[in-house]
């Protein structure tokens, strides 16, 4: 493995406004002002990354009174085929989904 083999390749970002519930996206950008060196733009990437290789779409439970935010996102093209082919697959709005990725990908961390 190479110093940068860590790196996403250059890849084709699609502009999406996708609502996230408020709480997930908070916890985002705690990590991302906190933990990891990767904007809350890259870690909602990798959640949906990781979320098209596991396909684990579980039951997601939005918390009673939880509010849902439209967030202006730039997601990789790759992820958006991605979210588009599991959204048929599973008959779940992309929205859902995107939700799902970062409650799992939240989940892992804990």
């Amino acid at each position: 493995m190479g110093a940068f083999d860590t790196f996403w390749s250059k890849e084709h970002l699609v502009k999406k406004t996708i609502e996230i519930d408020n709480s997930l996206y908070e916890s985002l950008k705690k990590l991302s002002d906190k933990k990891y060196d990767a904007s809350v733009n890259k870690l909602i990437n990798a959640s949906i990354m990781e979320l098209s290789k596991s396909e684990d779409i579980g039951v997601y439970i939005k918390k009673k009174n939880e509010i849902s935010v439209k967030h202006s996102l730039l997601i990789r093209e790759s992820l958006v085929k991605e979210l588009d082919r599991l959204s048929e697959k599973y008959h779940t709005s992309i929205y859902k989904l995107v939700n799902i990725a970062i409650s799992n990908a939240l989940e892992q961390i804990k």
